[in-house]
């Protein structure tokens, strides 16, 4: 049995744990991952076989994000897959890396603006606005690139993704301290949020402006 054959849409599973244990056995086998990235180049009518390879690629780069960093390039393209779960998906396993591939990311900085104003899905934006997050750690270059995009995500769809702008812009803080006065003032308007996730992003940017000065 192929490891495509392992994974929970060929054996007609509605869970994650045939894909789970897919991706342990490429984690133990790294090599085997050729076998997941020709999954995600079948024909578009398999979009669930997509996802499901999509899927290994983020339980990978969860835990050793470096071995999907060669992959970068068969899942770019899914960032526009018609299929939502295979945008998710992807978009997931390519914010987990975006900090180790700054200079794949950079051209297809409007392609994630695009995303994070357009697309249907909430969690494939939550994903872009985490890709840009990610990308922003990578040094001052992409932390100056990421931030105007940053800053409009953070009120995007009602704040729907503020925390994971805060946090992004936490990172820009840290590679621009001049931004820190900024940012600074930005910030005080989300320390009291109703949503404790989004009062802990606030606290990490206040602490890295608080850190820059």
């Amino acid at each position: 049995m192929t490891l495509l054959q392992e994974l929970s849409t060929a054996k007609g599973e509605k869970t994650q744990a045939s894909n789970i244990n897919v991706a342990t056995q490429c984690l133990a086998s790294p090599t085997r991952l050729e076998e997941i990235a020709a999954g995600l180049h079948h024909p578009e009518t398999d979009a669930a076989l997509i996802a499901d390879c999509a899927e290994v690629f983020t339980k990978v780069a969860e835990e050793r994000p470096e071995l999907v960093v060669p992959y970068a390039d068969a899942l770019l393209p899914l960032l526009t897959h018609k299929t939502t779960r295979a945008r998710w998906e992807a978009m997931h396993a390519i914010a987990l890396i975006a900090h180790l591939i700054a200079e794949r990311i950079t051209p297809l900085l409007p392609t994630l603006r695009t995303i994070i104003e357009h697309d249907k899905s909430v969690i494939v934006r939550d994903y872009a606005v985490e890709t840009l997050s990610n990308y922003a750690k990578a040094g001052g270059e992409t932390a100056h690139l990421a931030h105007p995009l940053l800053r409009e995500a953070l009120t995007l769809w009602v704040g729907k993704h503020r925390a994971r702008a805060l946090k992004g812009l936490a990172n820009v803080v840290t590679h621009l301290p001049s931004l820190a006065f900024e940012m600074s003032g930005l910030v005080e308007d989300y320390l009291q949020d109703a949503k404790g996730v989004v009062k802990k992003a606030a606290k990490e940017l206040q602490k890295a402006c608080q850190n820059a000065h």
